[in-house]
């Protein structure tokens, strides 16, 4: 962040005079953001449970454009609201489970934008990227640290009813960042080039193409820590119209070794699934698979994803063992009255052979209060099968019962 500041400086000043600044500060917004949560987390193996008080706190402020020139400025703070009963990574209270929320005071996002280009934005800066549904690029929001990136991205709507992105990306903040530690707290020196093309048919169906290019700049080229990685792929997702909507997804992509990651990297991603909706009631049905090589030493990995909503909430698998993993869940959520409720259901096996890591259950509540003010009761029980108490294939992580809950309020302003 200290090469990319003064970069973002310079441009504000050589296209904007102290009038148009000032215009643009008078019209801008200010956005406010606070989330104290508690967090909850009871573990085999381990003598303390684990309680974690925490605050999220999100002030930015974003300028009024002027002469197709933008930026937004925003910093986060994680504190702690009582004592520090967790593992947060960085304290080596390793007699608590790991609740990966560290105290924190960062630039959160930090952005020049330009829209001079017709149907296109430029984006220089420190920025959330999402794409599609965060299963490989994503902004981690669940965690109080989030994830942002130091990045120059481009988008364009000049085709009907398509989106293409491209970004370069040098640095990742707050991520887990391919198994470093502190969790959420460094900075991650990358090399990473996205492309992504999104194209809507019809109302309710889209399509997208994308092709990942993944370099880990912390690790020696061709060690084992090291999963640099090319991973192209198709995606599938939509719903139909009408009273009863049939909601349908299929998605394939194939991950191999690249920018001198280990010569073990090559997997394959699966996704397919469907259900119904009605009305605000919905449930369907769900397989994913995050592949193995020929081996079973290596596990398709998503380091830029938002990895909590995917493969239970207990969070045991953020880091997919090396025989890869089958995720079978079932999924029924709906409305009653104020409250949005869902339960999961998941089942947990080994891609590479039958190895049945665990089973996992999820629950949540959430309900707005006012405009701006909401909050949400969540619930994780994740039991383990085979190999209980051992690490999960070519990880340090433990295949042990685990449960999580956690009580949050979200004020926004």
């Amino acid at each position: 962040m200290k090469k990319l500041w003064p970069s973002l400086m310079l441009l504000t000043s050589i296209h904007a005079d102290a009038d148009a600044l000032s215009d643009m500060l008078e019209g801008g917004k200010l956005n406010l953001q606070m989330r104290p949560r508690y967090e909850f987390v009871q573990q085999d193996g381990k003598p303390n449970d684990a309680n974690a008080f925490t605050m999220r706190t999100l002030l930015g402020y974003t300028l009024k454009p002027e002469s197709d020139f933008g930026g937004t400025l925003q910093f986060i703070n994680v504190s702690n609201l009582g004592p520090v009963h967790f593992n947060n990574t960085r304290n080596g209270q390793t007699a608590y489970p790991v609740v990966a929320d560290p105290a924190v005071n960062d630039v959160n996002q930090a952005f020049v934008s330009y829209a001079g280009l017709p149907q296109t934005q430029l984006k220089f800066g420190r920025q959330i990227i999402i794409l599609d549904n965060s299963r490989w690029v994503g902004n981690v929001d669940f965690r109080q640290n989030m994830q942002t990136f130091d990045a120059l991205s481009f988008e364009n709507n000049s085709l009907q009813n398509t989106t293409l992105f491209a970004s370069h990306i040098s640095h990742v903040k707050g991520s887990y960042a391919n198994f470093q530690t502190p969790v959420g707290y460094n900075l991650q020196h990358v090399n990473v080039n996205l492309f992504h093309a999104s194209f809507s048919p019809v109302n309710g169906m889209n399509i997208s193409a994308y092709d990942y290019f993944y370099q880990d700049k912390s690790f020696p080229q061709g060690a084992a820590s090291n999963i640099s990685s090319a991973t192209p792929g198709l995606r599938l997702d939509g719903a139909t119209k009408g009273k009863l909507r049939l909601l349908y997804t299929a998605e394939y992509a194939k991950q191999r070794s690249y920018g001198g990651g280990q010569p073990g990297i090559d997997a394959r991603y699966e996704t397919i699934g469907g259900g119904a909706a009605y009305g605000s009631l919905y449930g369907r049905l769900d397989y994913e698979k995050l592949g193995a090589n020929s081996t079973g030493t290596y596990g398709l990995q998503t380091p830029l994803a938002t990895k909590h909503i995917f493969n239970g909430w207990a969070d045991q698998f953020l880091v997919t063992p090396g025989k890869g993993l089958r995720d079978v869940f079932a999924t029924l959520g709906g409305k009653k009255g104020q409250f949005d409720l869902l339960a999961m259901v998941h089942d947990y096996r080994a891609a590479f052979d039958s190895t049945h890591y665990g089973s996992e259950w999820d629950l949540s509540a959430s309900r707005p209060f006012t405009k701006h003010l909401s909050a949400s009761l969540i619930y994780a029980d994740y039991r383990a099968k085979d190999g209980a108490g051992l690490a999960f294939p070519g990880t340090i992580v433990p295949n042990v019962n685990t449960r999580k809950a956690w009580l949050t309020l979200l004020y926004n302003y």
